[in-house]
């Protein structure tokens, strides 16, 4: 186990803005940094990072935490995992215990993949196999030796066994094997065997390059199915993966643009001949949730396909949900009979360059094959519906005005024509349950109690855990008071880590996100401190009315004596 003054030190060397800013794309607004949720599809940034608490949160779907719950959830890493990345990030070594723990399931599946991706790339440089990195991974593909280790290309052989046998050695069981996607088991002779056989391997990496997932292209001849990827597992969901992002975040960041091809070997070229802001879609249509990974590192999106029909309709199919990412579309036509791959291995570099440079936008791609002049009215009709729609997925009202302004142009036709299709709706908010009035006045207390105000101490002394409505908030009290006692200070951070619940941690960073002027603290906390005292004190009024007029109905002197006292005492 790590010893937790360990987890502190790397707590304390991580910046939580340098990490989930390789994940989201960052904007500073005032003190904090602001993005699109990364958990949940939003057109208008409501995930705020906040660096001086080291915290995150969505006002838009709740979610919060730390540095570490971020990549536990996002990355679906354990929290040993978590550390222990963090910890090589920050330089700081980890000495842990002795004592023995059990492996989480996604260590398991994880350490799977990465025996797999072992296994393949030992295969591949076998003396039996050699004809296969010669005569196609070097020869017809043109991929060199440094690509070769760097993408860890490999090879599944002809047993029906091979991994499994190799796995055995590392103590990985089948049963292991068949929770990553990498063996099957025989409904007919309930015996084992592996997934991938005479195939060419391309792992497939999540955004922290570890693999979770296999692409394998057939090298037999006749095969039916050309590739085959690892089915969903929990490490892998083929429609949330980009292959090859793992490689070209940095350099898409610093573009502020994307290229999408669609295959392995697109992508390989495309990366050989030097361009490295390049994406691969893996032959399929995008999903949202590819979208909006996409926007997290870009704003333009250049759809590389091949020049046939196929490659053109794969194009078209891709941008409902890229401008429903907010993203700007633009289509690279590649020369007759070309596709990325054959380009950047016939002409490279400049040629790529060139084509980028000559990128058609979305609208004129879409009516290329359209004689406007021309055309009749029902065809124009569909366009203009075509069009008014995806303007309506822009979310941002001045892009999507040009948008339009655009698409009336290029079809000849009055831009209010659009308007009258169906206007743009602007999402709103995910809505949260209402608050009842002690709720809100609670949660603004703690708040405040989060800019750590100099009066802490007397506000621990007159306001006590029992003395709040919500039970959620009550617990939440007791813990600061807690950490306060323990650390001198209420530190949103660690505190995330005192509770498991989601929705505790999600009100923590809630409040903690609330921010006050240094000069302003201690005015406020003094306020709210009153206003809270005053609030119980009417509480306690109102109950102690209530008993008394019971005890008077019911002719029990005694009790009625009693309760007077009482509020006697509260000064009621």
């Amino acid at each position: 186990m790590i010893p937790p003054e360990t987890i502190e030190q790397i707590r304390q060397a991580t910046d939580i803005v340098q990490v989930i800013g390789e994940y989201v794309r960052l904007k500073k607004k005032g003190r904090a940094f602001w993005a699109n949720c990364p958990f949940h599809t939003e057109k208008t940034p409501s995930f705020q990072v906040n660096p001086d608490r080291q915290i995150y949160h969505c006002f838009g779907c709740g979610k919060g935490g730390n540095v570490i719950t971020f990549l536990i959830e996002h990355e679906k890493m354990s929290f040993i995992e978590t550390v222990q990345l963090l910890a090589r990030k920050a330089n700081i070594t980890i000495r842990e215990s002795a004592t023995d723990f059990k492996r989480e399931e996604i260590e398991r599946l994880n350490f799977a993949q990465q025996v797999a991706m072992e296994y393949f790339c030992k295969q591949l440089h076998l003396s039996k196999y050699r004809v296969v990195l010669d005569s196609y991974l070097k020869t017809k593909r043109a991929i060199s030796d440094e690509s070769i280790e760097f993408f860890k290309l490999g090879l599944s052989g002809e047993e029906w066994d091979g991994l499994l046998k190799y796995a055995a050695t590392k103590d990985l069981k089948p049963d292991d094997l068949v929770k990553a996607g990498l063996a099957i088991l025989s409904d007919n002779t309930k015996q084992h065997f592996d997934r991938f056989r005479q195939r060419l391997m391309i792992p497939i990496f999540n955004l922290t390059s570890r693999p979770i997932a296999f692409g394998g292209r057939t090298l037999k001849k006749g095969e039916q199915a050309k590739y085959i990827n690892s089915p969903e597992t929990p490490l892998y969901s083929k429609g949330s993966v980009l292959y090859g992002l793992n490689f070209a975040r940095d350099h898409i960041r610093e573009k502020n643009a994307v290229i999408v091809v669609e295959g392995y070997f697109d992508f390989i070229s495309v990366w050989q001949a030097g361009v490295r802001n390049v994406v691969a879609s893996s032959g399929t249509a995008f999903t949202a949730q590819q979208a909006r990974l996409l926007a997290r590192f870009a704003e333009d999106v250049y759809l590389f396909f091949d020049a046939d029909s196929a490659g053109q309709n794969a194009a078209l199919r891709s941008v409902d949900a890229l401008f429903d990412a907010g993203l700007e579309v633009k289509v690279v036509m590649a020369p007759t009979g070309h596709d990325p791959d054959t380009v950047a291995r016939t002409w490279g570099h400049d040629k790529i360059l060139e084509l980028l440079h000559d990128a058609v936008r979305y609208i004129p791609f879409r009516v290329r094959d359209v004689a406007i002049e021309k055309t009749g009215i029902i065809v124009k009709e569909k366009l203009v519906k075509e069009l008014g729609g995806l303007a309506n997925r822009i979310s941002d009202p001045t892009r999507r005005s040009l948008f339009l302004q655009e698409a009336a142009a290029v079809l000849g036709v009055n831009a209010d024509l659009f308007h009258m299709t169906g206007r743009h709706q602007t999402p709103t908010a995910t809505q949260t349950a209402p608050r009842s009035s002690a709720g809100k006045f609670e949660r603004e207390f703690l708040s405040v109690l989060f800019n750590n105000p100099g009066s802490i101490d007397d506000i621990i002394s007159k306001v006590s855990p029992d003395d709040f409505e919500s039970a959620q908030l009550k617990r939440l009290y007791a813990a600061m008071i807690v950490q306060y006692r323990e650390s001198g200070l209420i530190d949103a951070r660690a505190l995330v880590d005192r509770f498991s619940d989601a929705e505790s941690i999600s009100a923590i960073t809630e409040l903690a996100a609330q921010s006050l002027d240094d000069d302003k603290i201690d005015a406020e906390a003094v306020a709210q401190t009153k206003n809270f005292i005053e609030r119980k004190q009417e509480r306690i009024r109102a109950r102690l009315v209530e008993q008394l007029a019971q005890a008077e109905a019911a002719g029990d002197h005694d009790k009625a004596t009693s309760l007077l006292q009482e509020m006697k005492r509260y000064g009621l």
